[in-house]
């Protein structure tokens, strides 16, 4: 009795042993199943994210070659060139007597697209001096509520009724083609030597005080948040390249920072699909934000 009492007792050790043997090594292997899974995951996300990654590059690539080859079809529809052949709209150290013929070609385009009873060239130049003879307030602290409500709607109260119609009808239509020619309209505006495209009274510091307003004041802020992405990207990057030369040649009169401005910008552009000079507005920026970060 005894012995089949030991022998019970040890079988009973023996079974629980290998119960609990057998629950160990099963735990094991599930740990180490969900290890090699888990691991399998991870692997398969990093892929992933890398493939959105390619895939978002392609796009970004596909998006530029596309607003390129529109803007170059463009171009040589106003310059008269072959399609394919457009002159190259690179204005730096070309000069502005270039960039001034580009100009005049691109109001011949408008008076044919668009004609209108008072030519393209003339109503841009009386524009640029109805808004030099009546610049907006800067200091807007200073104003009181009608003052800046005033400030907010300046371009609407500097223009014409209808050179606003006329002008709006210009860029609703003519999208590819205005950022095209933006590079020539900066040049002749900051060297100031070109009358048939800038009037006399439309200065350098008219140029500087309207750069400031769109960047500094909240009447300029307001007006740009009120337009498109594409007008607004553009027309607070030639703001940012006015103000740098304006540093550059110490005219920055209100002392405006522009990094927090440009470093949004930079985000903004880098987001937005459709403009065709993509990559030389973030290296542009990138250039003019190192040099303040350098200091």
């Amino acid at each position: 009795m005894k012995r089949v009492v030991i022998s019970l007792a040890i079988i009973t050790v023996l079974s629980t042993t290998l119960y609990l043997g057998s629950r160990k090594v099963q735990t094991w292997n599930q740990s180490s199943v969900r290890h090699a899974v888990e691991s399998e995951q991870e692997r398969w996300m990093v892929d992933m994210e890398a493939l959105k990654n390619e895939v978002k590059e392609l796009k970004d690539e596909l998006y530029s070659e596309t607003a390129q080859e529109t803007e170059a079809r463009k171009i040589s529809e106003i310059m008269g060139t072959p399609e394919g052949m457009a002159p190259s709209m690179d204005t730096q150290g070309v000069g502005s007597a270039a960039s001034e013929k580009r100009l005049l070609s691109f109001f011949d385009y408008l008076n044919k697209k668009h004609p209108s009873e008072i030519p393209a060239q003339k109503r841009f130049q009386r524009g640029l001096s109805r808004l030099a003879a009546s610049p907006p307030e800067i200091m807007e602290n200073e104003l009181d509520t009608l003052a800046l409500f005033r400030n907010i709607a300046h371009l609407y109260r500097a223009l014409s009724g209808k050179e606003v119609r006329v002008f709006r009808r210009w860029l609703e239509m003519e999208p590819d083609a205005i950022e095209a020619f933006l590079p020539d309209l900066y040049t002749v505006m900051m060297d100031g030597s070109c009358p048939q495209v800038v009037p006399p009274d439309c200065t350098r510091e008219t140029a500087i005080h309207y750069a400031t307003f769109f960047l500094r004041t909240l009447g300029g802020r307001s007006y740009l948040l009120r337009r498109s992405a594409r007008y607004r990207i553009l027309t607070t990057y030639y703001a940012l390249l006015v103000i740098h030369e304006a540093n550059l040649s110490g005219s920055n009169l209100y002392g405006v920072d522009i990094l927090p401005p440009l470093e949004r910008l930079q985000s903004e552009i880098a987001l937005y699909k459709g403009l065709s000079k993509q990559r030389l507005y973030l290296a542009t920026l990138e250039k003019i934000g190192a040099h303040y970060r350098n200091r």
